[in-house]
């Protein structure tokens, strides 16, 4: 039996909608409404879907999943580049998304927690993605494993698009396009 840890949400599932909907909305998730707004117990909601966490990183995954796929198509078959700058289009999309930026604001902890976090489910499933992009537009590297590759560009698009949090600083998505970029472009 899958836990509901491990157990991937289907897009079409009712909860995750209406929980994708009030993140939207509101930039958090209340369990309390979204177990009345989806007709559930709160404790059939955490039995069936996990703790808030977990909600809101299938939440964040759906969301995110989206958008990389129209970027991706946008930007196919340039090499570096081109995942460099689907990279930043979606660090761009994600930077303007009204739910995120209030997500992020309001809730920074468990933003940084639930999207950052080897135990989450959004890190492990971006870094994937992106080796699979690396791989389609650049090739497996010869020195090291696109996955590994993938990680570092993630890393390195984390640090400048969470940087007013960790440092102070403004955000700089165009640096971080420019790192990795070069990061990639490595023969």
């Amino acid at each position: 039996m899958t836990s509901p840890a491990s157990a991937a949400l289907s897009p079409d599932d009712p909860v995750l909608r209406v929980a994708i909907a009030m993140f939207e909305r509101d930039g958090w998730i209340d369990v309390r409404s979204l177990a009345r707004e989806a007709g559930l117990g709160r404790a059939t909601l955490y039995r069936r879907y996990g703790d808030r966490d977990r909600i809101l990183g299938e939440v964040l995954w759906t969301l995110s999943a989206g958008t990389l796929a129209a970027v991706r198509s946008e930007f196919r078959g340039r090499g570096a580049d081109g995942v460099a700058e689907a990279i930043g289009a979606f660090m761009r999309i994600s930077a303007a998304h009204s739910g995120m930026r209030a997500f992020i604001t309001e809730h920074t902890d468990t933003a940084m927690r639930v999207m950052t976090s080897r135990h989450g489910v959004v890190q492990q499933r971006y870094i994937a993605k992106i080796a699979e992009l690396i791989t389609l537009e650049i090739g497996e590297p010869p020195d090291i494993d696109a996955r590994t590759l993938a990680y570092a560009a993630t890393r390195v698009a984390e640090s400048f698009y969470y940087r007013e949090l960790i440092t102070g600083d403004p955000p700089d998505l165009d640096a971080a396009v420019t790192i990795i970029r070069r990061l990639l472009d490595n023969p």
